[in-house]
């Protein structure tokens, strides 16, 4: 049944304590839905349940009691490093928790499922990646989430799940604490009058203001019956990819500091060197387009830094 408006809509979101989980959480509750966040750790609120994703027992119970309209899957092992240095964790959790997520939904009827991915399982593709390319993932962390993709689909396909997989880039904005990304460690740095650290430098990679991609999740949980049977996969970018030497040389700009740049040869372990990523299936299908520049989202997201580290 398709959603039309979000007004008391029982909506489930795991991952809700990361940087974008806890962003849609309050989305949902500013447009009066009736919202749940599952957390690994311990719960920080009434709107929040602690439940491991790898405990299908506790899942299915937390589903069945709340019987959500709609299912956003967030939760994963999301760093690359991470996938490097522990792979069967990464292989473990990030599979073994779509899987969970999947067959839950299929015992209880959802309208939505909306499992959150990346375009990073395009891999080698050629460019611009578009939706209806086969994933070429080679690190643990992508390849996991290609799994995951594979799995969704086969759901979809079999149950007839009413099943989207979002493809982002990198997203940042406010709120986001992770100092392993480019955006909050650069800025964190020169907070504290310390030079940004660049590692390689030649990458591009698009960069995604958080608005932008909880306007995806809205259009995707609101998308029709007819429309959802041709079309389960959609890009969100830009289509414009910078440097990480441009990204912090750009932070530096708008902060308007006065800082060099510490640069170490190191980059990651088969990191590709761009990507460009196609979002024409977004705009035409959703009416989706990212309305946020880079310069004003990275303003914004200073700004709330800056606030922040003041308190």
């Amino acid at each position: 049944m398709q959603i039309t408006s979000w007004a008391n809509k029982r909506v489930l979101i795991t991952g809700s304590g990361g940087f974008i989980g806890s962003h849609l959480l309050t989305y949902f509750e500013k447009r009066h839905a009736q919202v749940l966040g599952i957390v690994r750790g311990k719960k920080t609120s009434d709107h929040h349940v602690s439940v491991d994703l790898t405990d299908r027992k506790k899942l299915f119970s937390v589903v069945d009691t709340f019987r959500p309209d709609a299912f956003f899957h967030l939760a994963s092992e999301a760093l690359v490093e991470s996938g490097q240095s522990d792979p069967y964790h990464t292989f473990h959790n990030n599979i073994e928790s779509a899987l969970n997520v999947l067959e839950a939904c299929r015992n209880t009827k959802v309208s939505r499922i909306v499992m959150a991915s990346t375009v990073h399982v395009y891999g080698n593709s050629p460019f611009p990646y578009k939706e209806d390319e086969p994933a070429r993932p080679s690190r643990p962390y992508e390849t996991s989430k290609t799994c995951a993709d594979l799995i969704a689909q086969s759901y979809a396909d079999t149950y007839e799940l009413p099943v989207l997989i979002p493809r982002f880039v990198n997203i940042y904005g406010p709120g986001d604490m992770n100092s392993s990304r480019i955006v909050p460690k650069t800025v964190s740095s020169l907070l504290q009058g310390k030079q940004p650290t660049l590692w390689g430098g030649g990458a591009k990679r698009d960069y995604l203001y958080i608005d932008d991609a909880l306007r995806a999740y809205d259009l995707l949980g609101k998308i029709s019956d007819a429309q959802i049977e041709r079309n389960r996969i959609f890009n969100f970018a830009t289509g414009n990819s910078v440097t990480a030497k441009k990204m912090i040389e750009t932070i530096i700009l708008l902060m308007g500091k006065r800082s060099a740049i510490h640069k170490t040869p190191d980059g990651r372990q088969n990191e590709l060197d761009k990507q460009e990523v196609s979002w024409l299936k977004a705009k035409q299908v959703l009416g989706w387009s990212p309305k946020v520049t880079l310069e004003a989202g990275l303003r914004k997201t200073i700004e709330w830094y800056v606030s922040f580290h003041q308190k």
